[in-house]
């Protein structure tokens, strides 16, 4: 099996924890390093004045692109569960080019803002 960078993702659905993540503006980040490699990652969305936060748990290979947050960057959450990796069930990215935020996840929460 190659690296997680070189998967293919083409037909990953999308998570079900928000609908249509690229709706929402990115406010505010909270990463909480734990046990290395993987830490916690607090995402503070919004939309329409309302807030609310995805916690992302054991994330890693973490990227922000100089300019981040973007509004509109075009946030995409996928569920990678069916691919059987342990760590990695879950891939944020953003898909308009934009600059954005990348990283795996083994789990995510949405918590109320």
């Amino acid at each position: 099996m190659g690296t997680l960078q070189e998967a293919n993702l083409a037909g990953a659905p999308d998570h079900k924890v928000l609908d249509a993540p690229y709706s929402y503006n990115i406010v505010e980040l909270r990463y909480i390093a734990a046990t290395a490699p993987y830490g916690t990652l607090d995402l503070t969305l919004e939309k329409d004045g309302v807030r609310l936060v995805l916690r992302f748990i054991d994330v890693h290979e973490l990227q922000t692109d100089p300019g981040f947050p973007y509004a509109g960057m075009g946030l995409e959450i996928l569920d990678i569960s069916g691919f059987g990796w342990e760590h990695a069930r879950i891939r944020v990215g953003g898909f308009d080019g934009e600059p954005g935020i990348r990283f795996w996840a083994r789990d995510v929460h949405r918590l109320e803002g």
